[in-house]
């Protein structure tokens, strides 16, 4: 694997100087931490970006690691969203990085590329990993020329929601829960429509965003129901070519322009289209599997989590993985080291505690467990992850899918076609890519 340091990190050092100034005790905290790590532990300094409920249920599992051994004390620290990876990126590349991160597997590429991280595979075989436990669609996206690379905590798709009560009144709910729909794109309009026609005029049949991350996910999913896999080659990590399936682009934007315009069943720009669902206003809604844990929680909301229905051939959904990965460091504690590999095993052994978030476990054996299984809503969805369509492998993933959000947004805002909208991205992305 070709190790190289991004020649843009020119700050590098006096960044580093500012992370070392705002750290508590140990300057691979990167914030405030006056946790006191037991006598004899050695400490296990991670670093996470959640918050919310994901917080809350991270922090669960790293106190039920703690509680059941002495060796170790993880020491979890939840920093900023927004900066998260900024600073994870720069931290480790001064050498003052923690000992155990998050890392999503589409920024798995930019740290594989740098050297940033280390493989697991010695160190896992030492500490009794067992990759054969993982389901192989997501374990395969942090493999990188045969070696792995982070231990997959989980998938978290984008799914369909459906009010029970609003949906059965459109006469549209089968008795065992799921929904009559003929799984042909003429198919999900007419089930849109019927919702619309039936249900009061003050009831939304799909309420969605208008703009951002969730019609993009929506896109991709229906791109890759086609049989479209991505946007840039798949067998380059550092020098991937620009390869859309321009057709299938096309039609899959389409599509999801004529919910909003053509077919007036996404009503345009609602100002939270999360309130309207969980205020009972919405008949159905997309979103991410994370909304499952705010759903059950509220009061007299009656709904069922789906897969979104594969209506164009192939069953595909885009979904993304929250990871755990080893920081490269020249002056490695080897004790913390295998501390944090042994805690990311024990993370996603447990995985069924991080599902009560909502998101689906990455361990196969988690899922048929029967502590999994007697979770409800879960299993309505989890087969998802045998069909995630993860985004494009390489080191310019982040990059690509602010431009792909960005152009998708003119085609739903009416500013271009999807034929213009395409010719302007593949410029840019061109130009990204530098070919």
């Amino acid at each position: 694997m070709v190790k190289k340091w991004f020649s843009g990190f020119i700050g590098l050092v006096l960044l580093s100087l500012v992370l070392t100034a705002c750290s508590g005790g140990s300057e691979r905290s990167g914030g405030e931490s006056d946790v006191e790590i037991p006598e004899g532990a050695t400490e296990v300094v991670m670093w996470n970006l959640f918050a919310g409920g994901d917080a809350e249920y991270m922090q669960n599992i790293v106190d039920a690691f703690n509680e059941s051994q002495s060796e170790y004390f993880v020491n979890n620290i939840m920093q900023e969203n927004a900066e998260y990876y900024t600073k994870l990126l720069t931290s480790i590349g001064a050498g003052k990085g923690p000992d155990v991160a998050i890392a999503h597997t589409h920024v798995l590429p930019e740290l594989v590329s740098q050297g940033l991280v280390q493989d697991l595979d010695t160190i896992g075989e030492d500490v009794g990993v067992k990759w054969d436990e993982f389901n192989q669609n997501i374990l395969d996206a942090t493999i990188y020329e045969d070696k792995h690379y982070a231990v997959p905590m989980d998938t978290h798709a984008q799914i369909m929601y459906i009010n029970n009560k609003l949906v059965a009144d459109a006469d549209l709910l089968n008795d065992d829960g799921t929904i009559k729909m003929e799984k042909t794109p003429e198919g999900y309009v007419e089930f849109y429509q019927t919702l619309k026609d039936i249900l009061p005029e003050d009831k939304i049949p799909f309420a969605f965003a208008s703009s951002g991350s969730d019609p993009y996910w929506t896109w991709w999913t229906f791109y890759s129901q086609m049989g479209g896999r991505g946007i840039l080659t798949e067998d380059s990590l550092e020098n991937p070519k620009y390869d859309l399936d321009v057709d299938k682009a096309i039609k899959a934007a389409s599509f999801v322009n004529s919910l909003y315009h053509e077919n007036e069943i996404i009503p345009l720009n609602i100002s939270d289209f999360y309130s309207e669902f969980q205020s009972e206003n919405a008949a159905t809604m997309n979103t991410g599997v994370w909304a499952t844990g705010t759903w059950e929680s509220t009061e007299g909301l009656e709904f069922t989590p789906m897969p979104i229905p594969t209506i164009f051939g192939e069953n595909a959904a885009w979904g993304s993985s929250h990871t755990f990965v080893l920081p490269y460091s020249q002056k490695a504690d080897e004790v913390a080291q295998k501390g944090a590999v042994e805690f990311m095993n024990f993370a996603a052994d447990h995985g069924a505690m991080w599902a009560e978030a909502g998101h689906i476990p990455a361990k196969t054996t988690v899922v048929e467990s029967e502590e999994y299984q007697e979770l409800p809503y879960r299993s309505e969805y989890a087969e998802v992850a045998n069909y995630v369509n993860f985004v494009d492998r390489n080191i310019y993933a982040r990059g690509l899918e602010e431009i792909v959000v960005r152009h998708l947004d003119t085609i739903w805002a009416g500013e271009a076609t999807p034929e213009e909208a395409f010719a302007a991205m593949e410029t840019e992305v061109k130009d990204l890519i530098g070919e």
